[in-house]
């Protein structure tokens, strides 16, 4: 989604009005995930659920990687209680 089109973007300030960043391509979403992190990114962003999906795959693989700070998706079919 063009943040133009958006709700809430506020063309005078030309500015998201919840301070979120919407990067136009796959590296750049990458860069901004690591930088700021992934509640940064625009939840109307291309490419934030496909984000999301590599983090929760690859968490805790990587033993520099902290468990605490891992993405795990929940749903309906995935009931552990």
């Amino acid at each position: 989604m063009y943040c133009e089109d958006c709700a809430l973007w506020d063309s005078e300030a030309a500015k998201c009005k919840n301070g979120k960043l919407n990067p136009a391509d796959w590296s750049g979403a990458v860069s901004v995930a690591n930088v700021y992190g992934l509640r940064a990114i625009c939840v109307f962003n291309d490419f934030r659920e496909r984000l999301i999906l590599s983090r929760a795959a690859t968490c805790g693989e990587s033993a520099a990687e902290p468990q605490d700070q891992c993405i795990v998706p929940t749903g309906s079919d995935n009931n552990t209680a």
